[in-house]
């Protein structure tokens, strides 16, 4: 038979074909994607898995100020200032499931003494952390119910630091790194820790 497509394979192949079709059906032989899915994501809230969520986005922005001299239209240093972690959760509306009764968010007698949460992003097939923060707090709420769809909940959330596939960590040879410092000590730093060390 010359090359090219057999629109008409013969019984054997038809066989083989349904059966590997069938078995692919149940049991994927494609290996894990290489990228993050939200099909695969899981999301936990205050160490519980929360099933009524179907989305979850968050950003951290990295403000800076211009320092700027006299007589020069460029700056002359850009300063850190703060990080700022925030995002949203959207979620269903389950009755009797929900922000306020979690406790993810503070009510009006409670609302001083409203404790953190934590949330946590986590990829379920090969359990990589994508997002975790355990100070974090919802900051407003906003249900949207029709008649024509479920009624579904956004929440806004702000937190204070963050960690994702990568630990925080201080960069090596800045001061108060937890590495050892790799350079030998100055000729001032052995008199002091001398001096330091001195017992009488």
């Amino acid at each position: 038979m010359s090359s090219g497509f057999n629109n008409r394979p013969n019984l054997s192949n038809r066989l083989s074909d349904n059966v590997t079709s069938q078995v692919a059906g149940i049991f994927s032989t494609r290996p894990n994607a290489r990228y993050a899915s939200g099909a695969r994501v899981l999301l936990k809230v205050n160490n519980k898995l929360c099933g009524f969520a179907f989305g979850v986005s968050w950003r951290i922005s990295t403000t800076a100020v211009d320092i700027t001299t006299i007589d020069d239209y460029l700056p002359y240093e850009i300063a850190p200032q703060r990080v700022i972690v925030e995002g949203t959760i959207s979620a269903l509306h389950i009755p009797g499931q929900s922000a306020g009764t979690e406790l993810w968010q503070a009510d009006a007698l409670n609302f001083l003494f409203h404790k953190y949460i934590t949330i946590e992003v986590r990829d379920s097939a090969t359990d990589q952390l994508l997002f975790y923060t355990n100070k974090a707090m919802i900051m407003s709420r906003q249900e949207d119910l029709k008649v024509d769809s479920l009624a579904n909940v956004q929440l806004v959330w702000r937190a204070i630091g963050f960690q994702d596939e990568r630990k925080p960590e201080y960069v090596e040879g800045i001061q108060g790194n937890t590495q050892e410092n790799k350079n030998p000590p100055s000729r001032l730093q052995q008199i002091a820790s001398k001096i330091r060390n001195f017992k009488f």
